[in-house]
């Protein structure tokens, strides 16, 4: 179980990284939206990709905290 799990978090990091390497070097990140009278711009997409990394970095590193066996 422990093996299995390792593995798909490894596989979501790497997407994650993948995704927001990709993101960060998109010529439209400097676009900025409007979601009603607040300004969304390339500052806020920065802060949204770092708070998407930081949880895939959390998922992966909390795999190793697991313990073997089932709670049945």
């Amino acid at each position: 179980m422990k093996r299995k799990l390792r593995i798909i978090s490894l596989i979501m990091f790497v997407i994650a990284a993948v995704f927001v390497a990709a993101a960060l070097s998109n010529p439209a990140l400097g676009q900025v939206i409007y979601i009603g009278k607040y300004r969304f711009g390339a500052e806020q997409w920065r802060v949204c990709y770092a708070i998407y990394a930081i949880a895939m970095i959390s998922l992966f590193i909390g795999s190793y905290f697991v313990k073997d066996g089932r709670d049945h």
